[in-house]
């Protein structure tokens, strides 16, 4: 990394005033005023050279980690694209460009963020040559787009329609990439695809809401993955004495306090709490009316309450003793996690019976087990489209990389899905690419034929990229790669350091690719557009 770079990406200090506040904000743009011409290029080559040294390490499932920390102590440590991508604070227009690049490649497939911002890279430092030789940014944007749609077409030709056994080895590659072990890879891959199946099976094939219809609950213990069909909670209930185990129970969701305060007791507050025996009536009027509470929800034919914040002891005991079953203090998230997987509405404690009877969702049972040392809720709900992944792991430092592993073969698994078909992967379609445009190129006439040659050098970098950080050497592992697909092998490279034929298979998601492809060409040619950065007045 360049020290100009470094300096920007460096810890940054509270600012003292506005104007240092002002001072900091420049720095971190790295722009003081017009920049054209050869400062320009310059500006742009710092980036893009800066940016992919930085991915490329971390890219394939040997590639290293990245510590990062922030001004507040906060350390992530990841080898995911899109988190160190969102994490490096910079303010550069290039740099964000290539920012806004990865977000959008995590909104549309989930996976592949660093393939597109090591190819976007790769572009743009490849054109750079080309621009210091004269040749007009529109002839190299015409080759680039020449390029990308020869690319696309080779990667129509080669994409496979996926069995079970090729989407498994896809979405297993997707979690491997993180650097987690192939045995968790595995586990993950078959846990997601089940997640997925059965989400899709309830929605009817219709689109389907990772975020919504999907909860990943990490927790430290011997390695172990399970799907399942409802909602888990890491949760304990109200009290000890309360039911373990319900059957078909009636929910019901509970917004704020579920506890009488001093103006349901007193509405007119006229009483002054001076002495023992006031202090006691005041006492009993409050557990009268808690009690009256209680009964409410027992009324209302609720046998499991779920509540946002604190329910008073009264309550508890009564709601105990009716073999009610509460848990109180959840989070928003699970609780709105419930309310999909259950169809509960919302309420307080203040609506009326009838209208809590309305508002009551169902599930199928819910069990309070102990798993590891803790305390977890299962409650199955086999009608809607909610599922919970439940993942242990081992090491507190892993817990990060694989929420990232679940994460890639979640969305993964979710593609392909949708479009099953596969490309081989491990470098062996990205090397098949670049082979193929450079054939491309000799049948174009004009300085275009530069621009695709350069594109196939990008695409072929990928492939570069990952053979060195599985630690082959670079020059041996291309020339092997073209010798044996030159004799129709479709090779490969494996982490064992050789280049092989597909065996075992390797397979990655072949929408993943095509979305890098255009995704990156389209970002590296609106950048190779601009003649000018200008500063806002």
């Amino acid at each position: 990394m360049s020290s100009s770079l470094r300096s920007i990406l460096g810890p940054s200090k509270r600012p003292e005033s506005t104007d240092e506040f002002v001072r900091q904000i420049h720095a971190r743009v790295a722009v003081d005023g017009p920049v054209e011409d050869d400062q320009l290029l310059f500006h742009i080559e710092t980036m893009v050279t800066d940016i992919r040294e930085m991915l490329a390490s971390s890219f394939g499932p040997c590639g290293m980690n990245k510590l990062v920390y922030g001004p507040a102590g906060d350390v992530y440590l990841t080898s995911d694209g899109k988190m160190i991508i969102k994490e490096i604070d910079i303010l550069h227009p290039v740099a964000v460009s290539l920012k806004r690049l990865g977000q959008s490649m995590n909104k549309s497939c989930g996976d592949g963020t660093k393939t597109a911002l090591l190819l976007a890279c790769s572009l743009l430092k490849n054109a750079l040559p080309l621009l210091r030789k004269n040749v007009h940014p529109t002839v190299i944007v015409r080759g680039y787009e020449l390029a990308m749609v020869k690319a696309y077409e080779m990667l129509e030709y080669v994409s496979e329609d996926a069995d079970e056994a090729m989407i498994l080895s896809a979405v297993k590659s997707s979690a491997f990439g993180k650097g987690i072990l192939e045995e968790q890879a595995e586990m993950l891959a078959k846990a997601m695809l089940q997640t997925v199946k059965e989400v899709d099976l309830q929605t009817g094939g219709s689109f389907l809401d990772l975020e919504k219809n999907v909860k990943v609950l990490k927790k430290l213990g011997s390695p172990d993955v399970l799907s399942f069909s409802g909602v888990i909670l890491d949760e304990t209930p109200a009290r000890d004495d309360m039911p373990k185990y319900l059957q078909n129970p009636a929910v019901l969701l509970l917004r704020n306090e579920v506890k009488p305060d001093s103006g349901y007791v007193n509405p007119k507050h006229d009483v002054r709490i001076d002495n023992v025996e006031t202090a006691f009536e005041f006492k009993n009027a409050r557990k009268a009316a808690a009690v009256k509470f209680a009964e409410k929800i027992v009324k209302s034919g609720a046998n499991l309450v779920f509540c946002e914040g604190e329910v008073d002891s009264h309550i508890e005991e009564v709601l105990a003793q009716k073999k009610v079953l509460v848990y109180k203090r959840l989070k928003m998230v699970d609780m709105d996690y419930i309310a999909a997987a259950t169809g509960a509405q919302f309420l307080t404690i203040q609506d009326s019976v009838q209208d809590m009877n309305k508002a009551l969702g169902y599930a199928d049972e819910i069990k309070v087990v102990k798993k590891r040392h803790e305390t977890f809720a299962f409650m199955e709900v086999n009608y809607q489209p909610v599922t919970t992944v439940l993942i242990h792991e081992p090491m507190k430092y892993g817990l990060g990389k694989i929420e990232e592993a679940a994460d890639d073969a979640l969305n993964n698994a979710a593609l392909l899905i949708k479009n099953p078909s596969v490309v081989t992967g491990a470098g062996g379609t990205e090397y098949f690419l670049a082979r193929s445009l450079r054939i491309y190129a000799n049948t174009l006439a004009g300085k275009e034929q530069l621009a695709v040659i350069a594109f196939a050098d990008a695409i072929e970098g990928l492939a570069k990229t990952l053979a060195k950080n599985i630690g082959m050497d670079i020059t041996d592992a291309m020339i092997d790669l073209s010798a044996q697909q030159e004799e129709g092998i479709d090779a490969r490279l494996d982490v064992t350091r050789h280049v092989v034929g597909n065996s075992p298979a390797v397979y990655d998601c072949a929408t993943v690719k095509k979305t890098a492809l255009v995704a990156a060409t389209e970002t590296a040619i609106n950048i190779l557009r601009v003649d000018e950065i200008l500063r806002k007045r």
